[in-house]
């Protein structure tokens, strides 16, 4: 945890002594990047203490960020969670705005506990999302995607966040309810009998099956450190459920808890 607490204060270190000059007032820079009429509205990088693997008891360091594009012209959101896909909108408003997205999902190595068991390619999730605000301190999102590369199967994540806004505070609350279909399960969870033959922790076969549901919650803190810049710290926690829970990866060599906490810089471009 020293190792954390000492990249986070890296972090915002960079972030100060970027803009030392700005002030709450200073404008975002026009956004980069313009394609066909679609603009970069926010860049952030961070860094994140995830889970080794999906339903891994031992966690790592791991760099994060995002981007998203909106349509010039068109009001993006007043906010986004931390934890959502690279966007680009191509319909909607400040209420409800709808568009592409695509996620990153991190391969699986074959060491440690996972030693015996075939790798996992990390894949591109490719996909459609929807924003949204019923109330204007209340967001509402869905993400549906397709894996491309490490695995073929169909997922989606249902989120809705609680915003309050104090001076330069952003605090942000949610549930979390992940899913992925019969595929997602299989391929995550299951181990083939040779797989298991190979695995020198003993492990039993296990045929994994059904949908895949993890439920959670997502809170973080943005701090704005004028209308370009600000600094965020999340903190989450899932819950595998199902057959994600009865593999032997997580119930014998994991765990069903799944914790995520991160810290990072990110910066908004005005349209």
């Amino acid at each position: 945890m020293v190792r954390l607490f000492s990249i986070a204060g890296l972090a915002a270190g960079v972030l100060l002594l970027a803009a030392p000059a700005a002030t709450a007032e200073d404008a975002p820079a026009q956004g980069g990047f313009n394609v066909f009429g679609w603009y970069l509205s926010r860049a952030h990088i961070g860094v994140g203490f995830e889970p080794d693997y999906l339903g891994s008891n031992d966690y790592r360091f791991a760099p994060s960020g995002s981007i998203s594009f909106a349509r010039r012209g068109a009001k993006p959101g007043p906010w986004g969670a931390p934890d959502d896909g690279f966007s680009v909108g191509l319909v909607g408003d400040e209420t409800f705005s709808a568009g592409l997205v695509g996620r990153w999902r991190s391969g699986r190595d074959d060491k440690h506990d996972l030693r015996g068991l075939d790798k996992i390619d990390g894949t591109v999730e490719a996909g459609a999302y929807a924003d949204w605000w019923p109330a204007e301190w209340l967001r509402v999102r869905g993400e549906l995607r397709h894996g491309i590369g490490g695995h073929d199967a169909w997922s989606a994540d249902l989120g809705a966040d609680a915003v309050a806004r104090t001076g330069p505070w952003v605090v942000s609350v949610g549930p979390r309810l992940a899913w992925a279909d019969n595929a997602f399960t299989s391929l995550y969870f299951g181990v083939t009998p040779a797989e298991a033959a190979r695995s020198p922790l003993g492990i039993a076969p296990f045929a994994a099956g059904g949908e895949f549901w993890s439920p959670g919650a997502l809170a973080s803190a943005e701090y704005r450190v004028n209308r370009a810049w600000s600094v965020t710290l999340v903190g989450g926690y899932r819950r595998l459920t199902g057959d994600a829970a009865k593999s032997p990866l997580v119930a014998n060599l994991g765990s069903k808890d799944q914790y995520r906490a991160s810290l990072s810089v990110t910066y908004a471009f005005q349209p």
